[in-house]
């Protein structure tokens, strides 16, 4: 009776003994802009990790957010990064999911330097509107309905400097899937004004696709903790380890990494730094 009891519960068990010996590190991300960019910018975080593990790592092209969630909880991949209002979704589905690392930016011109970052609401510099009360009407581009700069912080924390819900205020609100093609949309007249990430602002900047007198920003949230790294649930605890002693405790190594991502260094992260925004997500009052 014992033997079957013992051979029950192994069937029923997560695979713990393979999770500690997996042949790839399979991973994915937000898609913030074009998912290609956004692989081979990781590329030299991919290859430190190949390296330091002896497994290769094996991406997940998301087209979404959704996407992205949907692959961490399931288990389809490892890790993977996402926005604070995605970790507060995939988490009420998957309590066990594990946040243990996120960048700390360098200082940039809408963002301060430092694990945090915002949302801005943003015009075109030629723009007529200087006022938040001359908004009435206009057409608005967000992000992704799981973006927490690009949609959470703009509807939980926008009306209250506007005096009003975003769809009695603005006359069009266009989903445009990604920050940039939100700056995009701003960019080139399709609407009036754009909710983006600080961050994302920065590398438009950067990269020389718009100037900073391009833009003029109207309101910015309070600050949002950067965007977490998350570890599946099941993940064998020596393998998670490593993974996130590798992260977090090898500036050097991370040196063209942190260059592709604008950042100063990846900082330790727990559900806790998470919990504001785990309460507007789901209004549970979590502390």
């Amino acid at each position: 009776m014992r033997v079957w009891i013992t051979l029950l519960f192994l069937l029923l068990s997560p695979p713990l003994l393979a999770d500690c010996h997996p042949e790839r590190l399979r991973f994915t991300l937000i898609p913030k802009k074009d998912i290609d960019q956004q692989i081979a910018e990781y590329r030299p975080l991919f290859e430190l990790l190949e390296h330091a593990t002896g497994r290769r790592v094996e991406v997940f092209r998301a087209s979404s957010y959704d996407s992205v969630i949907d692959a961490l909880v399931s288990g389809g991949v490892d890790f993977a990064v996402l926005g604070p209002a995605a970790y507060a979704l995939a988490q009420q589905r998957e309590p066990r999911l594990e946040p243990f690392a996120s960048l700390a930016m360098a200082e940039g011109h809408f963002t301060p330097a430092g694990p945090y970052y915002h949302a801005l609401l943003l015009v075109r510099g030629d723009s007529e509107l200087h006022r938040l009360e001359q908004l009435q009407g206009v057409r608005v581009a967000l992000s992704d309905p799981a973006s927490t700069s690009g949609a959470l912080i703009p509807a939980s924390e926008f009306p209250r400097a506007a005096g009003m819900p975003l769809d009695e205020l603005f006359g069009a609100r266009i989903y445009a899937g990604s920050h940039d093609k939100a700056l995009d949309a701003l960019l080139e007249g399709r609407v009036e004004a754009a909710f983006v990430s600080s961050a994302r602002a920065d590398e438009y900047l950067s990269r020389g696709i718009m100037a900073a007198g391009q833009v003029r920003e109207l309101w910015r949230s309070r600050p949002i903790h950067y965007d977490p790294f998350v570890f599946r649930a099941g993940l064998c605890p020596p393998l998670k380890d490593r993974i996130a002693a590798l992260l977090t405790g090898s500036p050097r190594a991370l040196a063209p990494f942190l260059a592709s991502q604008q950042a100063l260094a990846v900082t330790r992260v727990e559900h806790s730094d998470y919990l504001d925004i785990i309460h507007l997500v789901t209004g549970s009052g979590e502390h």
